[in-house]
């Protein structure tokens, strides 16, 4: 009777993975059967007038060249896509048009639907009002050897950069330069430092800022007055290692250069003198050194005087150009900066 109760246990038993196995066996087959879809935009938000693009793929079976059918519906429930993409080789597919018109342009969650076959997926992307951009520069006007700092606002916020360009002297191109998007601020605000005017294709004279954002579809502009202060412009001011690099904090004992661009503002030739002078918290003087030499007609030149510290702190290092060592008239801006020195 025991052997008996046992074995139709087993038996019962066996029944029970032989059914389970048969069950996975064939969510398998239906899996490979009916392959999932997806679609989505390429961007989670965009302001009207902009283009999307809408991207899918079928990740099981599938014939190159299908039809996938879209949908898109805006939020009043109107229906204003419906169109058919074709599959590549991958199974892929991928749509794009313009927010343009009544329908593509109300504010708000627009829903997407895809359908292959007996498969439907769903997404959606969010549609906010035509942007709007204003720029602003820190100053009217510049000299030679400043820093160039726009700032601005955009509306609405959406993940796409704004495009700045800036055009000098006789229209050639000076500056191109992006605000990333992760950069704006979450009030649509933002701020760079486009750069500093120096080198041999900046010239005193009118300059012009030109600014896009959202593929154009917003733009501003604006223009200042570059000058020339004195009769060199001092720039790019910083202090670097035996290889170039930038240093912020130094060691004792290890050589560094104390480096500045100087252009000369006049169209003739003219000696100069670039001094450095690199004093401790307690305003003592460490450290004072010069070259002397000839600034050819409205060129630039790198000077560089170096310094080997040899005690720890925090010092305060300026440079000057005067028109000679025994003649010190002041050819253009004091130049400065602070570096701490470890042991």
């Amino acid at each position: 009777m025991k052997y008996r109760l046992r074995s139709m246990l087993v038996a019962c038993l066996l029944s029970i993975i032989a059914l389970s196995m048969h069950t996975i066996y064939t969510n398998d087959v239906y899996a490979q059967q009916a392959p999932p879809l997806s679609v989505a935009p390429f961007k989670g938000d965009y302001a009207i007038g902009m283009r999307v693009t809408l991207i899918g793929d079928v990740t099981g079976s599938f014939a190159p060249n299908d039809s996938v059918s879209i949908k898109v519906t805006n939020p009043n429930g109107q229906t204003y896509k419906d169109v058919t993409a074709k599959l590549d080789d991958g199974g892929g597919f991928f749509y794009e048009f313009m927010l343009e018109g009544s329908q593509a342009s109300v504010v708000g969650i627009h829903a997407v639907e895809a359908t292959y076959k007996s498969l439907k997926a769903n997404s959606s992307f969010e549609v906010k009002e035509k942007p709007t951009l204003t720029i602003s520069l820190s100053q009217p006007s510049y000299n030679l050897g400043d820093v160039v700092t726009l700032t601005g606002k955009v509306s609405p916020r959406i993940l796409v950069p704004v495009e700045i360009r800036v055009y000098g002297f006789n229209n050639t191109a000076w500056k191109a330069v992006a605000v990333n998007a992760d950069d704006i601020r979450a009030d649509g605000t933002f701020s760079i430092d486009v750069g500093e005017l120096s080198g041999r294709n900046v010239q005193p004279g009118k300059y012009r800022v030109e600014a896009s954002y959202a593929e154009k579809l917003a733009t501003a502009s604006l223009t200042f007055d570059v000058k020339a202060s004195g009769k060199v412009a001092p720039g790019r001011f910083m202090i670097v290692d035996a290889t170039g690099k930038q240093q912020e904090e130094i060691l004792v004992g290890q050589q560094v250069l104390v480096q500045a661009d100087v252009r000369n503002n006049l169209m003739e030739k003219q000696p100069f003198a670039y001094l450095v002078l690199i004093t401790d918290v307690d305003k003592i003087t460490v450290s004072l050194s010069w070259i002397t030499g000839t600034l050819p007609e409205g060129e630039t030149l790198s000077a560089a005087q170096s310094w080997v510290p040899d005690g720890a702190g925090r010092f305060t290092v300026k440079a000057f150009v005067w028109k000679s060592v025994n003649e010190p008239e002041v050819l253009g801006k004091v130049l400065e900066t602070t570096v701490t020195v470890s042991e």
